[in-house]
């Protein structure tokens, strides 16, 4: 999987993330960053993977124009593809993952499935505000 750089802001090494009581099973705790407090959620949790726990090679991908970041097993290659290369995300994908994606990239030794950042984002706030309610 991966997501759009130009809407990353920066990419930091998974340190030290507090734990919040009682928040949903994605959402990994806070973090400070430079005084500002970021809410740290993780990606695989959210769409329904296995856990991952952290390693030597987990990162925080923080995304520009919000206090969200992303907690990623590793951080893989850069690339740039041409428009030729992007599909739409196929049908039979489970829509625990399909609701947070719109493309796919298809390369010669396999497929990269494109996160949208925004639309998890907006998922997540939704879910946050249906919660509030229920209390």
């Amino acid at each position: 999987m991966g997501v759009d750089i130009l809407d990353i802001r920066e990419i930091i090494p998974c340190t030290r993330v507090t734990r919040i009581h009682l928040a949903p099973g994605f959402v990994m705790g806070l973090m400070n960053l430079r005084g500002r407090i970021l809410t740290i959620l993780d990606i695989a949790v959210l769409m329904g993977l296995e856990k991952q726990g952290k390693n030597s090679h987990s990162h925080i991908i923080v995304f520009k124009n919000t206090n969200v970041g992303f907690a990623v097993d590793q951080i893989g290659d850069l690339f740039d593809t041409g428009r030729e290369k992007i599909e739409s995300i196929p049908v039979n994908i489970d829509p625990r993952i399909q609701k947070y994606s719109d493309t796919i990239i298809n390369l010669p030794d396999g497929v990269i499935m494109i996160l949208n950042a925004g639309k998890i984002i907006a998922c997540i706030r939704t879910e946050a505000r249906a919660l509030k309610e229920d209390l």
